[in-house]
């Protein structure tokens, strides 16, 4: 809620409110929120916020992905996927983040980058709704946050340590002040885990690793008509690839580190009581780092070395006006991310690209012979799949490593106009983006949107809908290399995608629906369906078992779904957090890009892993009454989490094909035949069609498995979390003492979250998982 059409009012205000999450806070932009209940706005767009007092409530059990468990955990249609990865209303990881006013749309999953710390957020807003036109490039979510500030407040601090099952612990320390013209924020922290990332058995197999982190914020206010804010980021990740059963029998050791450095400044320079601008120039570097075994041959199917770059520097620019009616914005944004990727690979696998096959077609090793015209002779057939360019880098057969390392420059450009008109119970949001893309791929947009909402007189029901036109552009990880196709199999990349079109740009519409209703004065529902038509849209493929993904796009995609939330905000001590989402995410094939490893699904039509049926979270909070329990501030909590299980086109289509496994996929899935069980060293062969079944995947029975209709599915999983503290258990001067337990998985319920995915394999929830935390604070 905008509580001041003067800009110059506001800035005095903004310097001491910025420093305290107790007061209304002030955003880089001026825009001042009332209070910390965040009551219902007059917006066209879906979105949610969250203030750092329901930020610190979310329980965070892995530190290394706690910015994705916030938004899987608080924003309605976002579907958790293994290692970070979040999927937002269909899409895969389509999400825009602004970091106080620096526009992120690279991936922020731990296999690719090191996420944001949830300890430096003082504010967080997500929209999943249409998104006006400054926000662009990746949109199916945009998650705007604020860091926290140290400007206008005495010395603060808090030092926090947790520690808990699988070796997991994390440490960390945060300290500011200021004073009303200059304020100074720093938190450090590291953690580490048996159980890292996310693994393909319930109990972790070489999953270790650990993180470090810093950021500084510096703001300088030298006069009221000029803030200054300065942010300083640098991160480090080092794990390992965990094993299933099968590649720990084979030996192999993988790993990975990823290091990252940000710089940003922020300056907002105010002209008139109406008008200011906003100008943020960046610096952003990652580096990721994939280590193969030192036996290569050890690696299942390929052996594959990496050391990816990616560099993003640019800036925004913008200029708003708040007068009478009108919050209106210009602006323009600018990226150069230079590219760099350097791989080494090889086949480790004497099958995957036979020279020969048997009788019935299944691929033979044949040891000894190096040519197809020895397949004959040797009482084989000639495998017509055979592809002779990766002969030369087949280790099994006396073939050596292909090097690749090339760079490339992605150029974008961005310019849009944008305008809130608030006229008596209805808004408007007419706005206007251009975007220009220059990178493996040309191409450019014009994208109009436009929003309407009213609140109705009677009942002061939020009605609104939206419609935008968006340009997408394609993932930069990886990039390169999997834009090196070729259709001929003659191309310098032997191991390119037989995709011969490069991945480009995509272009959308989107619409959206919904309201936004209170009731009294604790409970609101904020609910919005969506349907979005895209051409090009983008996924990735995953080399094998390995972390390493590819950029892919399909020909188009049609997605709709309906997002949720509700919330009962003290009531007696209770408070309530709900969100639910539902989705249909449909995707049309052929496929562009990637790598020649992974099948396209033989359906024109199919439904992608990026959606469920139905996911819910609600988290329930009770705290105890001061009148009983004095200064102290207890509570306890539970997290009800639902998943209905994400699909999983062209994996098992039917029980028959399970068959073929591996004994130890076979226990993944939790295969069975009757009574009969698999094990990870004890294979099931045969089996009726009658008493066939699985655990973990729902296949649909014989002959109605369709990959659109009724696709193969992950088993819907029930999870429980707990915990219980108190902020406020001892105090001794000016330092308070918090504590907490909290149980992860409170049943120690086995499920997967994906099983064989193309993107990224077969990965387990969470077991049980206990941890207890100290808080010092001042």
């Amino acid at each position: 809620m905008r509580h001041s059409r003067s800009l110059i009012a506001a800035v005095p205000l903004a310097c001491s409110l910025i420093a305290s999450a107790q007061k209304p806070t002030v955003q880089t932009e001026v825009t001042v929120f009332a209070d910390e209940e965040q009551p219902l706005v007059n917006s066209p767009s879906a979105q949610q916020k969250l203030n750092a007092k329901q930020l610190e409530a979310v329980p965070i059990f892995n530190a290394s992905t706690g910015f994705t468990d916030i938004l899987t955990r608080t924003t309605p249609g976002v579907a958790a996927d293994a290692n970070g990865f979040a999927h937002p209303l269909g899409e895969h990881a389509d999400t825009s983040i602004s970091l106080d006013g620096q526009p992120i749309t690279d991936q922020m999953a731990k296999v690719f980058s090191n996420q944001i710390d949830p300890n430096i957020i003082h504010s967080l807003t997500a929209t999943t709704g249409a998104p006006p036109a400054e926000f662009g490039d990746k949109t199916s979510l945009v998650v705007s946050v604020t860091t926290k500030s140290g400007i206008a407040r005495k010395p603060f601090g808090t030092l926090s340590t947790t520690y808990g099952s699988f070796g997991t612990w994390s440490e960390n320390l945060a300290l500011g002040a200021g004073g009303q013209r200059w304020g100074e924020f720093l938190a450090i922290g590291a953690n580490g885990s048996e159980r890292f990332l996310d693994t393909p058995e319930f109990i972790p197999l070489h999953a270790n690793g650990n993180g470090q982190g810093a950021f500084n914020r510096f703001d300088f206010h030298p006069n009221a008509a000029n803030l200054l804010h300065l942010n300083l980021g640098v991160g480090r990740s080092w794990f390992q690839t965990p094993n299933s059963y099968d590649t720990a029998a084979a030996g192999q050791d993988q790993r990975s580190q990823i290091r990252n450095a940000n710089i940003a400044l922020g300056w907002t320079h105010i002209f008139t009581p109406y008008f200011l601008t906003n100008f943020t120039p960046f610096y952003r570097h990652d580096e990721a780092q994939y280590f193969p075994s030192a036996n290569p041959l050890a690696d299942a199917t390929a052996t594959l070395a990496q050391n990816r770059t990616l560099t993003n520097t640019g800036f925004r620019l913008e200029g708003e006006y708040i007068r009478g009616p009108h919050t209106a914005k210009v602006g323009s944004t600018y990226w150069h991310t230079l590219l760099h990727e350097r791989f080494a690979v090889a086949l480790t696998d004497p099958l995957y690209n036979a020279l020969c096959v048997d009788a019935s077609g299944n691929p033979v090793a044949a040891s000894g012979i190096d040519s197809t015209s020895q397949c004959t002779a040797a009482g084989y057939n000639i495998n017509s799949n055979f592809l002779p360019n990766l002969l030369a880098y087949d280790l099994t057969r006396g073939g050596s490593l292909f090097r690749f390392n090339q760079s490339a420059d992605v150029v974008q450009a961005a310019f849009y106009m944008q305008d809130e008109i608030k006229l008596g119970n209805w808004v408007l949001s007419p706005g206007l983006r251009y975007d220009i893309y220059n990178g493996l791929s040309h191409g450019n947009q014009l994208q109009p949107r436009f929003g309407i909402g009213w609140r109705t007189p009677w009942t002061h029901t939020l009605l609104r809908g939206s419609y935008a036109r968006l340009y997408e552009t394609p993932y930069n990880e990886n990039l390169i290399f999997a834009n090196e196709s070729s259709a001929n199999s003659t191309g310098k990349n032997p191991f390119a995608s037989y995709r011969s079109e490069p991945v480009r740009p995509a272009t959308r519409n989107q619409f959206n629906a919904g309201f936004e209703q209170a009731f009294g004065n604790h409970l609101s529902v904020n609910a919005d369906y969506y349907w979005k038509f895209t051409r090009n849209d983008f996924d990735f493929d995953t080399l094998f078992n390995t972390p390493i993904t590819f950029s892919v796009a399909w020909r188009k995609s049609k997605i709709d779904g309906l997002a949720i939330t509700a919330n009962l905000h003290d009531w007696h001590g209770i408070n309530i957090f709900s969100v639910m989402g539902h989705v249909r995410s449909r995707f049309f094939t052929p496929q562009t890009g990637g790598l020649i490893f992974n099948s396209v699904p033989s359906a024109p039509v199919f439904r992608i892993d990026h959606g469920e049926e139905f996911e819910q979270a609600t988290d329930i909070r009770y705290e105890f009454p001061a009148r009983l329990i004095g200064e102290h501030h207890p509570y306890i909590s539970g997290i009800w989490r639902y998943n209905s299980g994400l699909a999983l086109p062209d994996t098992v289509p039917t029980y028959l094909d399970a068959l073929n496994l591996t004994a130890d996929e076979q226990s993944q899935m939790g295969l069975h035949c009757g009574n009969n069980y698999a094990t990870p060293t004890q294979a099931i062969r045969q089996c009726s069609a009658a008493t066939f079944g699985a655990t973990r995947i729902r296949i649909p029975a014989f002959g109605t498995e369709d990959d659109d209709r009724n696709p193969v599915r992950v088993t819907p999983r029930t999870l429980v979390d707990l915990t219980a503290g108190d902020d406020r258990l001892f105090r001794f001067e000016h330092v308070t003492v918090g504590a907490r337990i909290a149980v992860l998985n409170v049943a120690n319920k086995i499920a997967l979250y994906n099983f064989l995915s193309t993107f990224s394999g077969t990965h387990f929830v969470p077991p049980r998982t206990v941890q207890g935390s100290l808080q010092f604070s001042f």
